[in-house]
Order: C-alpha cells, then sequence, then structure tokens
C-alpha cells in the first residue's frame, strides 16, 4: 500500500490537510466556548441555525469506518456490506421519530437528566450510563485513530510512520474538542460535511459513467470482480451460511438500528436543538444528508468491487481500510481524485474523533466524576471538568491505538455498536415511553446488557480459534455467531422490564421522581 500517491499527490494531501486543520484551530477558537462559560457542555450550540444542526448531526453519524471498513465490506461481500448501510438508514429514520423532540424537551445538558426529569435516575444511573457511555466512545475513537494513521502512514509511503501518525493525529483532534466545545465543533462537522459529500458523490458519478450508466452492467462486473460470482448479490458473504447466517444477518441489522438510536455525539446534539419545529427541520436536513451519503457509498463500494476486486481479494482483509483509495487509483491515474479521497478520509476522522471525544469528556466529567463524588458542577465549574476529561479521554484513546493497532477493528467495532444497542438504547426508549421504567430497571439493563455484551464477544470467534481473532493461538469460543445484537438486545430490554416491575419502590408507588425534578430543573434551559 505504500504506492497508492505519487510524490507530488502527497504534497497535495500533506498541504491540503494541513490547511484544513489549520483552518479548523481557527474555527474553534472564534466560534467555541470561552473559558468562563458552559458552552462546552451546555446547549449554547443553539446559535447554529436548525439546518446547520442538522448538517452537524448527519455528520455526528459518519464516522471514518464508514467510508473505508464499510465499503470495504460492500466491495467484498456485496449484500452483506449493503444490509449494514440498510439498518443505519432505518436507525436514523427512527430516531429522528421516537427520540430527538422528546428528548430535547427533557434534557437540558446530558442524557441522564432525562433519566433524572422522568424519574428513573439518580446518582447511581448516572454513573452506569457515564460509564457504559465511556466503553461505547473509546472504542470508537480507536478505530479511527487506527484507521486514520494506517491511511496517513500509507499515504506518506511510510508504514513505519503509522505509531507517530496516530499519537499526533490524536493529539490535534483533542486539541479541537477542547477549545471548541459543542458549538465550534458543530462547525467543523458543516465543513467536513460540505467537502466530504461532494468528493464522494463525485466519485460515485465517475464510477456510474464508467459503466454507462448501465446498473445492472455494473453490478455484473461486481460479482465478477469481487470473485464471488451470483454470491455478491446473495446474504451469507460476510454473516455466513446456515443458522449462524441467519443470526448474524438479523443481529447485524437490528444491532446497528437499535445502534443509531444511541450514539453518544448524536445525543449530545439532539439536546441542543432549538425547538419543536427546529427538531423537524434537523431532522429532515440530517436525513437528507446521510441518504446522499449512503446512496455514493454503495455506488462506491459496488464499482470498488468492480475495479479493483482482485487487488483487495490478493492484499487480504487488512487492506479494506484503503478502498477507497484504491478506487480512486482506478478511476483516475493522475492521482487528484485519490487525494481528494484521502483528504475525506482524513476529515472525516477529524471531525468523528473531535465529536466523540467532546462526548465522553462531558460524559467523564458531568456524569461519572461529579456524580460519583456526589458533586453536581455547574457554571465555569462544569466547564473546567469537561475540558480536562475531554482532554484526558481522547490523550488515553491515542496511546490505546497504538497498542491495539494491529488488532482485528471489527472486533472493536463489534463491541461498541453492541453496547450501544443493548445498553443505552433500551434505557433511552423506556425512560422516553414507559412511565413504569425506574432507577432499578436502568441499572439492571445498563450492567447487566453490558455484561452480555463483553461474554457474548468473548465466547465468539472474534476473541479465539480463527486467525483473525485477537488472540488466535488459543480456542476458547462457545459459539461461533460474531454479531451477537439478535441476543443482546432483547437482553437489554428484558433486563430493563424485569428491575422495573421488580422493584419495590415501584410498587409502593414511589419511583424516586422528586429528586430527579429537582435537579432538572436546577440545570435548567
Amino acid at each position: 500500500m505504500t504506492a497508492l500517491l505519487d510524490p507530488s499527490s502527497r504534497s497535495l494531501v500533506f498541504a491540503v490537510f494541513s490547511v484544513f486543520v489549520v483552518i479548523c484551530l481557527m474555527l474553534c477558537v472564534i466560534t467555541g466556548a470561552d473559558e468562563d462559560d458552559r458552552a462546552l457542555v451546555r446547549s449554547d450550540s443553539r446559535r447554529l441555525r436548525s439546518w446547520q444542526q442538522g448538517i452537524a448531526m448527519g455528520g455526528d453519524t459518519t464516522t471514518v469506518a464508514t467510508v473505508t471498513v464499510l465499503v470495504g465490506m460492500v466491495a467484498t461481500t456485496g449484500f452483506d456490506g449493503l444490509s449494514v448501510m440498510l439498518g443505519s438508514i432505518v436507525g436514523v429514520l427512527l430516531f429522528l421519530v421516537l427520540v430527538v423532540e422528546p428528548l430535547r424537551a427533557h434534557a437540558s445538558l446530558t442524557a441522564p437528566d432525562l433519566l433524572d426529569a422522568r424519574g428513573s435516575g439518580g446518582s447511581g444511573v448516572r454513573v452506569a450510563w457515564g460509564v457504559v457511555t465511556l466503553l461505547v466512545c473509546f472504542p470508537l475513537l480507536v478505530v479511527q485513530l487506527v484507521v486514520v494513521g494506517n491511511v496517513a502512514a500509507a499515504v506518506l509511503g511510510q508504514p513505519g510512520a503509522r505509531t507517530g501518525c496516530i499519537v499526533v493525529i490524536g493529539c490535534v483532534m483533542t486539541a479541537l474538542a477542547v477549545s471548541g466545545g459543542i458549538r465550534g465543533t458543530g462547525v467543523v462537522m458543516i465543513v467536513k460535511s460540505a467537502i466530504a459529500l461532494p468528493v464522494l458523490i463525485v466519485a460515485a458519478f465517475l464510477v456510474l459513467h464508467r459503466f454507462g450508466g448501465d446498473l445492472g452492467r455494473l453490478l455484473d462486473a461486481a460479482a465478477t470482480g469481487s470473485g464471488a460470482g451470483e454470491a455478491f448479490l446473495r446474504p451469507g458473504g460476510y454473516t455466513g451460511d446456515g443458522w449462524v447466517g441467519a443470526v448474524n444477518r438479523v443481529g447485524q441489522i437490528f444491532g446497528m438500528t437499535m445502534a443509531t438510536l444511541a450514539m453518544p455525539a448524536v445525543l449530545m446534539r439532539a439536546i441542543a436543538t432549538k425547538s419543536p419545529r427546529g427538531a423537524r427541520t434537523v431532522g429532515r436536513w440530517m436525513l437528507g444528508e446521510l441518504v446522499l451519503l449512503y446512496g455514493a457509498l454503495a455506488v462506491v463500494g459496488v464499482g470498488a468491487a468492480a475495479l479493483v476486486g482482485g487487488v483487495l481479494r490478493e492484499a487480504g482483509p487488512s487492506a479494506q481500510v484503503f478502498t477507497p483509495l484504491l478506487l480512486g487509483r482506478a478511476l483516475d491515474d493522475g492521482g487528484l481524485l485519490v487525494a481528494a479521497l484521502a483528504c475525506v478520509l482524513f476529515l472525516t476522522a477529524l471531525a468523528a474523533v473531535v465529536d466523540v471525544t467532546l462526548a465522553a469528556g462531558i460524559t467523564l466529567g458531568r456524569d461519572v466524576l461529579a456524580a460519583a463524588s456526589g458533586d453536581r458542577p455547574a457554571g465555569r465549574l462544569d466547564g473546567t471538568a469537561s475540558r480536562w476529561s475531554a482532554a484526558l479521554t481522547g490523550l488515553a484513546a491515542a496511546a490505546v491505538a497504538v497498542v491495539c493497532a494491529d488488532w482485528n477493528l471489527v472486533v472493536v467495532s463489534t463491541l461498541w455498536l453492541a453496547l450501544c444497542g443493548a445498553a443505552l438504547a433500551p434505557v433511552l426508549l423506556y425512560a422516553l415511553y414507559w412511565p413504569g421504567f425506574t432507577a432499578r430497571g436502568a441499572l439492571w439493563c445498563l450492567w447487566g446488557a453490558t455484561a452480555v455484551c463483553v461474554v457474548a464477544l468473548a465466547v465468539s470467534p472474534y476473541a479465539s480459534g480463527t486467525p483473525t481473532s485477537i488472540w488466535p493461538g488459543h480456542d476458547f469460543r462457545l459459539w461461533d455467531v460474531t454479531i451477537p445484537g439478535v441476543v443482546t438486545v432483547p437482553t437489554g430490554f428484558l433486563l430493563g422490564w424485569l428491575g422495573s416491575v421488580t422493584d419495590r419502590r415501584r410498587r409502593a408507588g414511589g419511583a424516586g421522581r422528586p429528586s430527579g425534578v429537582t435537579y432538572s430543573r436546577a440545570v435548567g434551559r
């Protein structure tokens, strides 16, 4: 992968990326939070217009893994990769219909405010939600940094520079998160979307143009190029066959849909919508952006199978992160498209890591450390605690990414998706729509579903028993399912229901509502 770019193209990519980073730093300083206010964590990003907020939320849903690993999955497995995109779109639709408006009506700063206001919160629940959120954010950060570190090293033609790339990029992104706050990072997200979406649409157009605009011809070429033949358009290329494949496919769509409902960075921005009407405007712009994006990514992935499928097969699974760049090289010998796509990968990673770092920092500062110590900071202390927490989270993620750079990233991605869909999403939906949901139900769901997700992955082929496992030299598998959403998500809902209906305080008619309402009013809007 060292020959992705010629020296002139490498210089172009480096120059464009450097200029963009400088511009982002300036935007974060100009539009970001002041040292003495709460704009880092508060919904002061409401100064953004609703359509701008919608674009920013759409950008939050898109990570660098979406543009690399997902496109690579489409190129190598066909149907299964496209089904992941479908699950994401369904999740966005449910998020816009079920979550955005009621969440902004009850949560003033972070999602646990909703639990307090609805009578199913408390310091224990706040800590549990915060810990699970960190367990979601941290693997996501590690995946982003490893992918962009690998791409940066390959683009520079220096594979040995991967560690340095991860550290430098991680530090830059942490600085952006700490300096910008919700408002500043929102501006960065808008700029990223304004650049990435047109480039990907142009790449998709060039793919269609290469095949004369004939989708049937494109699909036939993709089936041949992928080496899968007619199986390219049938399920099972990634999920497997038989009952294991069926469980994996259902878990893939189900888990992806539920995970999209509760992504921490997206929830952070949903709270910041201005009004019910503004929330609807946000939803329209967010959905429109993601439909265009996933449509372009689907065409790019199928085009990669048709044009560079043989190269991907020879290079192995690790080459999937380079799929967009390999396609760009096949479409444009001059290297301009490769340079543009490389910049898109950098910008997507930059924006995603910045927002996830910010969400993790706010959670660590407000919902874990403050609640655990019995202190609920306000004003300047609130912003200061979250700044330090965001900085600590970002730097720790960069250090862990260096250690985990050679791991199977699919395992790490599956972990955060499973936790998000099985632990956070059920609690969020119960708190919004079930008056009988209690703090005990929230705790059972958060801790219990987290344990089930970890155990399900620990006894799967992702952990041991295969050459691509984390520990390939050992075999302690108990089942061959690699996408456990069909088990973990229902378990999360079941634990939340069971914990609530067996709660003696609920049967006695005292669900603990007053303390939550008091805190919700204290933080205010």
